[in-house]
C-alpha cells in the first residue's frame, strides 16, 4: 500500500509504521533545506570580485572543476556555488581521476547548513529513487555540482561470495550526442575503450540488402554508435559516483510517500523507505526524483497516466557468438514475410540478436533455445551465419508510453518511469540520461539560490516534446519493420534501395539517430536575437577548433570548442570574427552580476576550412551567445542589442549574488 501524494496519507499505512522500529535518515553535514543557500565554508557571498577570472582550473574524471594549484578538497567560488571551468584541452581532462581522498571528504569539506534545522529533522536535497543508468546520471550531475544527494535501489546486493550475475544487458547502444555529454565529464574515454563502435546499418529484405545508412555524415566526433553492455555503462557511472562519495543503498525500496505542496516545511517530500532486514524508514527531502523504471511505484502513487499501447507481437532476445559472413563494423535490421530480424555486434563476434515471434512458436515455460534462435536466423537472413555460446535467452513484448508530466510539485521523473518506448535505433537510455543532464544544472541552482523556481518547469517543456518524438520515430519504425502486409513488404523492396540513395536522407537520418540533432529552440529558456550563422537560441554547440581567450586574457589559444563549454556553469561566448577584432563590450563587467556566467572570447583558426566553418556556424559579425551547462544555446544576440537583451534574459532566469545573499541571510533567520 502507498502512501497518497500532495498530502494525502493512508491511514492502515501510518498505524503500521507507528507500531514498528523506524530508522531515521542519517546525519549530513551538507544537507540544507530546499530554501537554504549553500555557502562556502568560511565564505559569504559578500564580494562579487573575489572569483579571479584568470584562476586556472581543471576538471576531473566527472566533469568537476578543482584547482590547479591545491590538492585539498574542490572548493567552489566564493561568488557563487559553481565553480569555474578551467580551459585545459578534453584529453587531459580524460586523463585526469579525482583522488580518492578528496573525493571522500569534497562534499563535507565544501558546503555547512544554514537555515536553523534541527538536526534529528535534517534531509539531505535530493532523494534519488532508482540506482540504473537514469538514476546514477542525476547523482553524479548534481553530486558535482554540490548537491548532497541520497540514491536508493530497491534490487539487493548480492551476497560477497555469490558468483557474478549472467551478463542480461537491455540497452546497449550509446549514441554520439552521449558520448559528447560523457566526454565534457570525462567518461567517454572509458567507454570507448570497452565498447564497439558501428559505422553504420545495413537493411534487408526480399533475400538482399535493401540499403545502407552511414553514420559518417554524423556532425560530431562520435560519427558512429557505440555498442556497450548496460552492465559496463553502469560500473562506469558508479565508479564515478563512488568518486564523489555517492553510495548506493541497494535493497532499499521507496514504499509510499507525500508531498504538500502547502506547508511551508522546506522538506516537503516524505518517503516511507524499507530496508533489507525489513525495517520501514521515514525519511524526508525538499526533492524527489524518480528514475525507478517501467515499473515505477512514485509514478503510480502520482497517479500519472503512463498513455501508449503494448504491441502485439512477442520477440526473442539473446546475446551470443556468430560465425560467418556477418559484418561487425555494422549492425544489421531483417525485414522480411517471416517477420522482423535485428543482430547488433558487441564485438568479438558475439552480437544481440532481437527478433519477432508468432504466438504460436512462444513458449510460457522456457527461454528461447539456441536451436530456436537459429532457425529464426537461417529462415530471415541471406547471409550464411553459425550460432553458439548461448549465454542468455528471454522473450518480451515493447511497450510504447509516456507520461504528460515530469514534474508534480516537488518530484520529478525521467527516463523509463516517464518514457518506454520500442528498442529501435537505440535511443531509450540515451534519453534517460539526457533527461537527467538536462534537469541536475537547474535543480542545483534552484537548491542553491541562484536561479528561481520557475527554471524546473522548463525541465518538462523541453524534454516532453523529445520523448514524445522519440515514441512517435521508434513506433513507425517498428510498424514498419515488423509488417507482415505484403503491400508494405513489396513498397519497401522496391523503393528502400532508391532512397537508401538519397544524400540528404543519409545525412539527416543518422543525424537524428545520433540525438545530436535535439535542440530546443521553442523553449521559454532559448532567446534569439539575431546573427548571421546558422546556430540558434535551444541548438546544440557543435565541436569545432577555434582560437579562444578566457576572461580579461590577452593571448589567443587554439582549443576545441567542447574543451572550453564548462558543464558546471554557464558559458558566455563572445564571437569576434577575428583574432584581430576587438569586442566592443566588457562583458567580463557585464554579467558580473551573476557568478553562474563565465565569459570566453572565440575566433576562427587562419586555417581556410575551419574559418569557413566558424563563420557558417557563429557568422561573420560581432556578438554573443550564452550556453547553458548541458550544451545547449540560451541566448544569442549580436552586436547591436545583445548586451541590454542579455541582461533581461539574466535577470529572467538567473539570481544576482546581492539576491541569492539576501535570500541566504533570509534562510539563517527561519
Amino acid at each position: 500500500m502507498l502512501l497518497g501524494g500532495d498530502g494525502a496519507t493512508a491511514a492502515p499505512l501510518q498505524s503500521l509504521l507507528q507500531s514498528l522500529p523506524v530508522a531515521r535518515s542519517p546525519v549530513a553535514r551538507s544537507a540544507p533545506p530546499a530554501c537554504a543557500l549553500f555557502r562556502r565554508t568560511g565564505r559569504s557571498l559578500q564580494d562579487p570580485g573575489a572569483q579571479n577570472e584568470h584562476d586556472v582550473r581543471r576538471r576531473d574524471a566527472v566533469g568537476r572543476p578543482r584547482s590547479a594549484s591545491s590538492r585539498s578538497a574542490p572548493r567552489l567560488a566564493s561568488r557563487g556555488s559553481i565553480s569555474a571551468h578551467d580551459p585545459s584541452s578534453i584529453s587531459d581532462i580524460q586523463r585526469r581521476i579525482l583522488r580518492s581522498e578528496q573525493a571522500r571528504s569534497a562534499v563535507a569539506a565544501t558546503f555547512e547548513w544554514h537555515g536553523g534545522c534541527e538536526r534529528r529533522g535534517m534531509s539531505i536535497p535530493v532523494l534519488i529513487v532508482g540506482a540504473g543508468p537514469t538514476g546514477m546520471t542525476a547523482a553524479l550531475e548534481l553530486s558535482r555540482l554540490g548537491i548532497p544527494v541520497r540514491l536508493i535501489e530497491k534490487v539487493p546486493a548480492p551476497p560477497p561470495a555469490a558468483a557474478p550475475p549472467p551478463e542480461r544487458s537491455r540497452a546497449i547502444g550509446v549514441q554520439a550526442r552521449t558520448l559528447e555529454l560523457m566526454e565534457m565529464r570525462g567518461l567517454s574515454e572509458e567507454m570507448l575503450r570497452i565498447g564497439h563502435p558501428t559505422a553504420g546499418v545495413s537493411v534487408y529484405g526480399g533475400g538482399k540488402r535493401l540499403f545502407h545508412l552511414d553514420f559518417s555524415h554524423i556532425d560530431s566526433r562520435y560519427h558512429y554508435l557505440l555498442f556497450i553492455s548496460q552492465m559496463e555503462t553502469e560500473r562506469i557511472l558508479r565508479e564515478a559516483i563512488e568518486k564523489l562519495g555517492v553510495a548506493i543503498e541497494r535493497g532499499v525500496e521507496l514504499v509510499g510517500f507525500e508531498q504538500d505542496a502547502r506547508t511551508s516545511d522546506p522538506s516537503p517530500v516524505k518517503a516511507t523507505l524499507r530496508h533489507p532486514d525489513g525495517r520501514l524508514e521515514q525519511a524526508q527531502a525538499p526533492w524527489l526524483i524518480d528514475a525507478e523504471g517501467a515499473h515505477s511505484a512514485v509514478r503510480a502513487t502520482l497517479d500519472l497516466h503512463f498513455e501508449g499501447r503494448t504491441m502485439d507481437e512477442t520477440y526473442a532476445l539473446g546475446d551470443l557468438h556468430v560465425d560467418g559472413d556477418l559484418a561487425e563494423d555494422d549492425f544489421h535490421i531483417f525485414s522480411t514475410e517471416y517477420g522482423f530480424m535485428g543482430l547488433f555486434p558487441l564485438g568479438h563476434r558475439r552480437f544481440r540478436i532481437i527478433a519477432g515471434v508468432p504466438p504460436s512458436k512462444v513458449r510460457k515455460d522456457a527461454a528461447p533455445a539456441m536451436a530456436d534462435l537459429q532457425a529464426i536466423y537461417d529462415e530471415r537472413s541471406p547471409v550464411p551465419g553459425r550460432f553458439s555460446d548461448l549465454r542468455w535467452a528471454s522473450w518480451f513484448r515493447i511497450n510504447s508510453r509516456m507520461v504528460p508530466h515530469l514534474r508534480v510539485g516537488r518530484v520529478l521523473l525521467g527516463g523509463d518511469a516517464a518514457h518506454i518506448h520500442s528498442p529501435a535505433a537505440g535511443q531509450g537510455m540515451n534519453t534517460g540520461i539526457q533527461d537527467m543532464i538536462n534537469l541536475a544544472w537547474k535543480l542545483a541552482l534552484v537548491i542553491q539560490g541562484q536561479a528561481p523556481e520557475a527554471l524546473l518547469d522548463t525541465y518538462e517543456q523541453e524534454r516532453v516534446p523529445v520523448a514524445r518524438y522519440v515514441l512517435r520515430k521508434t513506433e513507425r519504425i517498428t510498424d514498419l519493420m515488423t509488417s507482415r502486409r505484403p503491400v508494405v513488404r513489396g513498397l519497401l523492396r522496391h523503393l528502400a534501395p532508391s532512397l537508401g540513395g538519397v544524400r540528404p536522407l543519409q545525412r539527416i537520418v543518422p543525424f537524428r539517430i545520433s540525438q545530436v540533432a535535439i535542440a530546443y529552440r521553442r523553449s521559454p529558456l532559448s532567446a534569439h536575437h539575431g546573427r548571421a550563422g546558422r546556430l540558434r537560441a535551444g541548438d546544440r554547440v557543435p565541436d569545432l577548433p577555434v582560437l579562444s581567450l578566457v576572461g580579461h586574457g590577452d593571448a589567443w589559444q587554439e582549443r576545441r570548442l567542447f574543451g572550453l563549454l564548462d558543464p558546471s556553469r554557464f558559458t558566455l561566448l563572445v564571437v569576434h570574427p577575428e583574432a584581430s577584432d576587438a569586442a566592443s563590450v566588457d562583458w567580463c563587467e557585464a554579467v558580473r552580476p551573476w557568478p553562474a556566467i563565465r565569459v570566453v572570447g572565440i575566433a576562427p583558426l587562419s586555417d581556410d576550412a575551419a574559418r569557413a566553418r566558424f563563420h557558417a556556424i557563429f557568422g561573420r559579425s560581432r556578438g554573443v551567445l550564452l550556453v547553458r551547462p548541458d550544451g545547449y544555446v540560451g541566448f544569442v544576440g549580436d552586436k547591436s542589442a545583445s548586451a541590454r537583451h542579455l541582461e533581461s534574459y539574466c535577470r529572467r532566469w538567473l539570481r544576482t549574488w546581492q539576491e541569492a545573499r539576501a535570500l541566504q541571510q533570509q534562510a539563517a533567520l527561519g
